[in-house]
C-alpha cells in the first residue's frame, strides 16, 4: 500500500505562514470549482464522485483554517486564517445552496454503497436553501456567511481577552509550593493571576480564601463585553435564516442532521434531567454550604465560586481525597506518555514523535500514529497557554483522512500547566484524547462526507466516545502506568479508591450546572431576547442550585454558543451513551484489549459511515438504552 504523505507545513518560524494559508485554500477552491463545474456541465461522469472530490477539497481548506485561527502565535495570520476560513464556508453554502447541483444529485442512481452518502448530501442541499425559489436561496446565503463571520468575531472576542487579578502573595498560603513558586510576588508583594486554566482552575480548587475565589471568577466571566452585541446579532441572524429555511427556531434547523428530533425534543430532555438531578443538586448545595460554615459562620449563601473548593475539601475530609497529594503523581510529561502509551494498548496502536515535523508553534509535539505497519494518522498536541491562542480544550481536525489519498490528521489544544496537573486535567486530558482518537481512527472512508467527525453529521452524539475513556481515569490500574511522583513512587491503590468513591460527591450540583449552560444554549436561540444579561441572569437562578455572582455576564465567554449553537444538551445526551457504551466493559479490567478493540472498531472506525444508534448497537449487541444514564441520575440522590 502507497504511503501517504502528511501535510507539508511551513517551520514555526518561517514568515511565510500567510502566504502558504492563501495558496493553500486558493488551491483548493480551484480544485472544489473544477469539480463542481464538471457537475454542472454534465461532464462529470460520475456525479457522486466529483462531488467527493469537492467535498475533500473543502474540508481540508477548512480544517486547517479553522486550527490556524485558533493556535497560530502570530495574530495576522490568525486574522488571515479566519478570513480564509469564511471564504471557505461561503464557498460551501454556495455549493450546497445551488438548485442545478441538487437537480444533478437528485438524479444520481441510488447504490448500497451510496444510499446513506446520499440522503445526507440531499438533506445538507434543503438545509441549504436549494429548493427555494432565487431570491429566498440568496437571502439564505447572505445570511449564512454573516453567521460565520459574526461567530468568528464572538470566539476571536473570548481567545484574545485574557483577564487578570492581582492579590496579596499571602492570600495564595493554602496553594500548593510548585503553584506558589510559578507565581513569585512583585515588589509591592502582590501575585497576578490569569483567566488561563493553569492559573484559574488551581486557585478555584484549592485557594482557601474565598474573597480571591469570586475575584477571579468575576474577572473570568466579564471577559469579552464586546459580545453582548456580537451575540445579539449571531441569534437574530440565526432566527431568520431558520424561519426562511420552514423551521420555527434555530434549535429546530440545528437538530435537523443530529440524534435529537428538533427543539422541543431538546426542552423536553433538559425536562426529564432537571426533574431527575435538581433534588440532589439542592441536597449537594446544602451539603457544601454547611461546610462553608464551618469556616465563615455568617455564610448564609453558596456563590458559584465556592463549590469547587469545598467539593475539594469535603472529598479530603470524608474520602481522604487530597487535591494537593494527588497532583503530585501528575506531572505533564508522565501524563502525556502515559496516555499516549495508554491509547496504544488499547486501540492497537503506536506514537512515534516526529521531532523535525514543521508545525505552527515550537510549542507543538508531532506524532505519527500506526496501526500495524501503516501509519495511519498524525497528531499534534498544542497543550500549554500562550497569548492568543484557544483558551479551552478542545481537539481540532487539520487535515481529515480519505482512504488512499490523505492522512488523517488532528490537534489536540489545551491549555495545562507544563509541571503538575490536577485530576481534573487528567479527566480532560482523557476526553480530549477520545475526540482525538476518534478523528484518527476514523480517517479511512472514501467519501468526505462519511469521514472522521463530520460537523454536518449526528454532532450529538460526538461527546460519547470522550466521556467514555473518562472511565479510565478511575482505574489503578491504568493509572499506575504513569502516575508516579518524583520519587518514582506510583499513585497509592487506595488513594484510587478513594477517588473512585468520592466521584460522584457533588455530582447534583454539576449536572445541575450543565444544565444552566444547556438551557442558556436552547433557550437564548429559541426566544432571542432583547435583554441577553437579564434571560441568561433568569437561566442561571432556575437551574443553577447556587447562588449566581450578581452583575456578571457568563455567557460573553461562553464559547460554545457559536460551535454548539442551540445544542449545549449534547453533553449530557452523550452522556448518556457513554454510560450505556461502558456496560459493554468490565470496569475492573479496563486494560483488557479484546474488549476495546472491539469497542474501536465497531464505534470510532466507522465514522460517520452510519447512524450513530447503528453504531452503539454493532457495540453493544442491541439498541441504546437510557438505563444506565437513569440509574446513575437516581444514585445521586440516594
Amino acid at each position: 500500500m502507497e504511503k501517504l504523505t502528511p501535510l507539508a507545513l511551513p517551520a514555526h518560524d518561517s514568515p511565510s505562514w500567510r502566504d502558504f494559508c492563501e495558496n493553500y485554500v486558493g488551491e483548493r477552491l480551484d480544485s472544489a470549482t473544477v469539480a463542481l463545474e464538471s457537475i454542472r456541465s454534465g461532464t462529470s461522469g460520475d456525479v457522486i464522485e466529483a462531488w467527493n472530490e469537492s467535498d475533500i477539497a473543502l474540508d481540508y481548506a477548512g480544517g486547517l483554517m479553522a486550527s490556524l485561527s485558533e493556535v497560530h502565535p502570530e495574530a495576522d495570520v490568525r486574522d488571515t486564517a479566519s478570513t480564509l476560513m469564511q471564504r471557505v464556508d461561503a464557498f460551501r453554502s454556495a455549493r450546497n445552496g445551488d438548485p442545478v447541483l441538487y437537480q444533478a444529485f437528485q438524479t444520481t442512481v441510488e447504490t448500497p454503497e451510496t444510499r446513506y452518502l446520499r440522503e445526507l448530501v440531499l438533506r445538507d442541499f434543503r438545509l441549504a436553501g436549494a429548493h427555494l425559489d432565487d431570491e429566498t436561496r440568496g437571502r439564505v446565503a447572505e445570511l449564512s456567511e454573516q453567521i460565520t463571520a459574526t461567530s468568528t468575531e464572538f470566539s476571536d472576542n473570548i481567545r484574545e481577552d485574557v483577564a487578570s487579578i492581582s492579590v496579596p502573595a499571602r492570600a495564595l498560603a493554602s496553594m500548593p509550593e510548585d503553584y506558589r513558586d510559578a507565581h513569585p510576588a512583585d515588589a509591592d508583594g502582590n501575585v497576578t493571576i490569569t483567566t488561563d486554566y493553569p492559573d484559574m482552575v488551581p486557585v478555584l480548587d484549592l485557594c482557601s480564601d474565598r474573597e480571591v475565589r469570586e475575584a477571579l471568577m468575576r474577572a473570568d466571566y466579564e471577559r469579552a463585553p464586546a459580545n453582548d452585541d456580537v451575540l445579539k446579532r449571531l441569534l437574530a441572524l440565526r432566527q431568520e435564516k431558520a424561519q426562511l429555511l420552514g423551521f420555527d427556531t434555530w434549535a429546530d434547523f440545528a437538530t435537523a442532521p443530529m440524534m435529537m428530533s428538533d427543539g422541543p425534543g431538546i426542552e423536553a430532555f433538559l425536562d426529564e434531567v432537571t426533574a431527575a438531578a435538581r433534588p440532589a443538586g439542592r441536597a449537594d448545595a446544602a451539603m457544601l454550604l454547611g461546610r462553608m460554615r464551618k469556616d465563615h459562620p455568617d455564610a448564609d449563601e453558596l456563590l458559584v465560586s465556592d463549590s469547587r473548593y469545598y467539593l475539594e475539601v469535603l472529598k479530603a475530609e470524608r474520602f481522604g481525597v487530597d487535591a494537593r497529594e494527588i497532583r503530585q503523581y501528575l506531572d505533564y510529561s508522565r501524563v502525556r506518555d502515559g496516555i499516549l502509551s495508554l491509547a496504544g494498548h488499547l486501540f492497537g496502536l503506536t506514537f512515534d514523535a516526529v521531532s523535525d515535523a514543521p508545525r505552527w508553534h515550537e510549542d507543538v509535539e508531532v506524532y505519527d500514529v500506526t496501526s500495524g505497519d501503516q501509519r495511519i494518522g498524525r497528531i499534534h498536541l498544542d497543550m500549554h497557554p500562550r497569548a492568543g491562542k484557544y483558551g479551552h480544550m478542545a481537539c481540532f481536525d487539520v487535515a481529515g483522512g480519505i482512504a488512499g489519498r490523505h492522512l488523517a490528521e488532528s490537534a489536540l489544544v489545551c491549555n495545562f500547566s507544563r509541571g503538575k496537573l490536577t485530576f481534573d486535567d487528567l479527566e480532560t486530558f482523557l476526553h480530549e484524547f477520545g475526540h482525538l482518537m476518534h478523528s484518527i481512527l476514523s480517517g479511512d472512508a472514501h467519501y468526505a462526507r462519511l469521514a472522521g467527525l463530520s460537523i454536518f453529521g449526528e454532532w450529538d452524539f460526538v461527546e460519547a466516545p470522550s466521556q467514555l475513556l473518562e472511565e479510565w481515569a478511575y482505574s489503578h490500574d491504568v493509572l499506575k502506568r504513569f502516575a508516579v511522583n518524583d520519587a518514582g513512587e506510583e499513585i497509592p491503590r487506595e488513594l484510587v479508591a478513594a477517588i473512585r468513591a468520592g466521584r460522584d460527591l457533588g455530582a447534583g450540583l454539576l449536572t445541575c450546572r450543565q444544565l444552566t449552560y444547556a438551557n442558556q444554549s436552547y433557550r437564548l436561540h429559541r426566544d432571542v431576547p432583547d435583554d441577553l444579561a437579564e434571560a441568561s441572569a433568569a437561566i442561571e437562578r432556575e437551574f443553577d442550585v447556587r447562588t449566581p455572582l450578581t452583575g456578571t455576564h457568563q455567557y460573553r465567554s461562553f464559547g460554545h454558543l457559536t460551535t454548539y449553537s442551540a445544542c449545549y444538551y449534547t453533553y449530557q445526551w452523550s452522556l448518556a451513551i457513554a454510560k450505556d457504551l461502558f456496560t459493554g466493559f468490565d470496569p475492573d479490567d479496563l486494560l483488557n484489549s479484546s474488549a476495546t478493540m472491539r469497542y474501536r472498531d465497531a464505534v470510532l472506525v466507522p465514522g460517520g459511515s452510519k447512524p450513530a444508534a447503528a453504531l452503539i448497537e454493532d457495540f453493544l449487541g442491541r439498541p441504546f438504552s437510557p438505563d444506565a444514564y437513569a440509574a446513575w441520575l437516581a444514585s445521586l440522590s440516594e
